[in-house]
C-alpha cells in the first residue's frame, strides 16, 4: 500500500516543475537554509533537506493522495465522488512542502502574491475548499498535520479571516511571512498619448509597479 507522500509525489506532473527544477539543476525542488528557516518561523516546524516540495499542487491531487491513504481505500479501485474529491476545476496551492516527522505527514500550503493582493472572496473560497478536506479543526485524517500560510513583500491588509478553519491561522490571523522580491520591477499599461493609463488607450509605456 502506497503511503501519503508516495500518492502526493505520484499526483505531481506540472511540466514547469520539471522544467525549472531541470533548468536550475534542482529537480527535487530542495528547499533553501533561508526558507526553511521562514517555514520554521511561520509553522513552529522546519521541514527537512529531504521535504518534497511542489509547486501550482491541484486541490483535486492532495485530496485523492489524502483519501487514497487511507487502508481502508482501495488506491486502484473506484470511488463515489460524494467528497466532490475531483471537483473538476484547476484550484491549487502555489507550494506545497510536505514531510513526515514524530509519525506524523506535516503539509504545508502556501500561497504567493509578488504585486497584486489577496481579496476576502479568493481566500475564503480557498478555505471553503481546506475546510472541506482537512475539516474544521484540521485533524480529519490520522497523523497528518495541515499549514496554512500568505508569503508576499508585504503583509495583507484588510483581509479577513474570521471564517476560516482555526488551523488556517494563528490567534485569528492570517500567518505570513515575506517574500523577497527584487524592487524595480516594471509592467506594460495601455494609457493616452500624454501616458495617462486608460484601457482602450492607443498607446503604452512601462511602469514601476511599485
Amino acid at each position: 500500500m502506497m503511503t501519503l507522500m508516495e500518492h502526493l509525489e505520484s499526483f505531481n506532473r506540472k511540466e514547469r516543475f520539471f522544467l525549472v527544477g531541470n533548468a536550475l539543476g534542482n529537480p527535487d525542488f530542495q528547499l533553501s537554509t533561508e526558507f526553511q528557516t521562514k517555514l520554521n518561523t511561520a509553522f513552529g516546524t522546519r521541514p527537512p533537506d529531504s521535504a518534497f516540495v511542489a509547486m501550482d499542487y491541484h486541490l483535486d491531487w492532495l485530496h485523492a493522495s489524502l483519501f487514497l491513504a487511507l487502508p481502508e481505500n482501495d488506491d486502484q479501485g473506484v470511488h463515489l465522488n460524494t467528497e466532490t474529491v475531483a471537483s473538476g476545476n484547476q484550484e491549487d496551492i502555489d507550494l506545497l512542502v510536505a514531510f513526515e516527522a514524530d509519525d506524523t505527514t506535516h503539509l504545508m500550503l502556501i500561497e504567493a502574491k509578488a504585486e497584486t493582493g489577496w481579496t476576502n472572496k479568493q481566500t475564503l473560497s480557498k478555505a471553503k475548499r481546506l475546510q472541506r478536506i482537512f475539516g474544521k479543526g484540521g485533524a480529519r485524517y490520522p497523523r497528518v498535520k495541515p499549514y496554512f500560510g500568505l508569503t508576499s513583500p508585504r503583509p495583507p491588509k484588510q483581509l479577513t479571516s474570521d471564517l476560516w478553519p482555526p488551523w488556517m491561522t494563528r490567534a485569528g490571523q492570517p500567518i505570513w511571512f515575506e517574500l523577497n522580491v527584487p524592487s524595480g520591477r516594471r509592467r506594460v499599461t495601455r494609457c493616452d498619448s500624454g501616458g495617462r493609463q486608460t484601457a482602450e488607450g492607443d498607446f503604452f509605456r512601462a511602469v514601476k509597479s511599485r
